[in-house]
């Protein structure tokens, strides 16, 4: 899939998004709140209006100075909204007096049986909020204590302006809530923008980078960010590894390039000259003889090359491991024969069984290329001693020669690619200069360190080391 099929959501725009979702579903629910607790002030406000309005009602009750001797409601006490409804009857229901402006229906409905409280009903599609009570009404205290008259009081109200109180409140509660929320989200997205900056600062200098700008430089900001700055600094390293990477693969095909191109020119003028005019059949074969020695430096050449590349790419699995004094042992005797040749003595010293993170193969192949490149490098009668052991819990290989030494302004780069010291001299032996550079990449895969010392007249000591594993391993 494409990068421009692929949908993108900005990180920061989500996260503003999301606390402001969270910031207004928080304002709702308090809110909510706030309108349930206001109501149910409201509310009970509204149930001791009606009680001290019942009180009241109850206080007018008066003798009605009849020969029955019965009581009355007198309404010159009382002072009650034209809306509200009352009703005082006595124990045996005859009704005491009732609000003037009541109808009968009206009426009916307030004194329809039911137990004393507080209570609801609905007439003519309205609202009413009502409170049955029995009390009793002393008349005349003076006289022998006064006579205690029992009475039930029914008192309702109206709830419509109740409601209106409640949606008033609603829309202030609302209004403020909107107003907290717009003031306090202009801050938040403030806030999460500038806290923010560092990540979009990252994203923005991770854009830039690209094969042909590898500068990665994460701002001091993103550094002193907790959970960046691991990010930023991995970043960086891995971003410095691949730039090295890119840059040896650049150099290694364009020196690559080179030698092949110095080969073949070679092999070119060869075949020019022995068909320019015509030869022997001894000089055709002696040509042969120097086209296929050139050819083989070609192909080894390009061994090499892909030796070094697999080397460098591949990662070293970790249940690999071989007895280093044992490929040690088995390389000087291989190569004992050239070492005859040269008349070089081979010494070797490698009787600990040491166990190294490496296979066996690129320990072969960097033993015979420090040995194979230390006999080449000696004279007759001259010695190359080997040496295999452990020394504060790394195993050591150290070859030493005593040939004819590396001029030290060489040493710094020995270990590049296609880099001879004496190039007349290695073409002359076949070498390509990249021996040395494999023996670097076998021991760094497999965590080690190459280190060479030289000095001209003197000799050449290649020390290698390795991190130890225990016979077991």
């Amino acid at each position: 899939m494409s990068a421009a099929a692929i949908r993108t959501h900005s990180l920061s725009r989500q996260l503003i998004g999301g606390v402001l979702l969270a910031e207004l579903l928080c304002a709702a629910l308090f809110s909510a709140a706030a309108i349930g607790h206001e109501m149910h002030g409201r509310r009970r406000a509204f149930d001791v209006m009606l009680r001290g309005r019942a009180d009241s009602l109850l206080g007018a009750v008066r003798d009605a100075e009849d020969p029955e001797d019965n009581v009355t409601v007198d309404p010159t006490e009382l002072v009650l909204p034209a809306q509200d409804l009352y009703e005082v009857l006595s124990p045996s229901g005859r009704v005491l007096g009732h609000s003037p402006a009541s109808s009968a229906d009206l009426l009916a409905a307030l004194s329809a049986p039911r137990a004393p409280g507080y209570f609801n009903f609905m007439f003519n599609h309205e609202h009413y909020r009502a409170l049955r009570f029995d009390g009793i009404r002393v008349i005349d205290r003076e006289d022998k204590g006064g006579l205690r008259r029992p009475v039930t009081v029914l008192y309702a109200a109206p709830t419509w302006y109740l409601w209106r109180e409640a949606v008033e409140a609603v829309q202030f509660y609302l209004v403020a809530s909107a107003l907290l929320l717009a003031v306090t989200g202009i801050a938040l997205v403030w806030f999460l923008r500038r806290r923010l900056s560092p990540l979009q600062e990252l994203a923005a200098i991770a854009g830039r980078v690209s094969t042909r700008s590898w500068e990665f430089v994460p701002p001091a900001a993103v550094l002193r960010t907790t959970e960046l700055a691991p990010i930023a600094l991995s970043m960086e390293e891995l971003l410095k590894g691949l730039q090295l990477a890119f840059e040896r693969q650049r150099q290694l095909t364009g020196d690559a390039a080179h030698e092949l191109k110095t080969s073949i020119a070679v092999l070119k003028s060869s075949l020019q000259l022995l068909s320019m005019v015509p030869r022997t059949a001894e000089q055709y074969e002696a040509g042969l003889e120097g086209l296929l020695l050139d050819s083989a430096r070609m192909e080894e050449l390009v061994s090499r090359m892909l030796t070094l590349a697999r080397l460098e790419e591949a990662p070293v699995e970790l249940s690999e491991s071989c007895e280093l004094q044992s490929v040690v042992r088995q390389v000087a005797q291989r190569l004992r024969p050239l070492a005859e040749l040269k008349q070089v003595a081979l010494d070797v010293s490698a009787a600990e069984t040491l166990v190294v993170a490496m296979p066996a193969g690129d320990a072969d192949l960097l033993c015979s290329s420090l040995l194979v490149n230390a006999l080449q490098h000696s004279s007759p009668s001259q010695r190359v001693s080997v040496l295999v052991r452990a020394l504060d819990g790394v195993t050591e290989l150290r070859v030493a020669d005593q040939g004819e030494g590396i001029p030290a302004s060489a040493l710094p780069h020995v270990f590049e690619r296609f880099f001879r010291a004496d190039r007349s001299r290695s073409r002359a032996s076949g070498g390509a200069g990249l021996g040395l550079s494999i023996c670097k990449a076998i021991v760094e895969r497999a965590n080690g360190t190459i280190h060479i010392q030289s000095a001209v007249g003197t000799g050449t000591e290649v020390t290698v080391t390795l991190p130890a594993l225990p016979p077991s391993a």
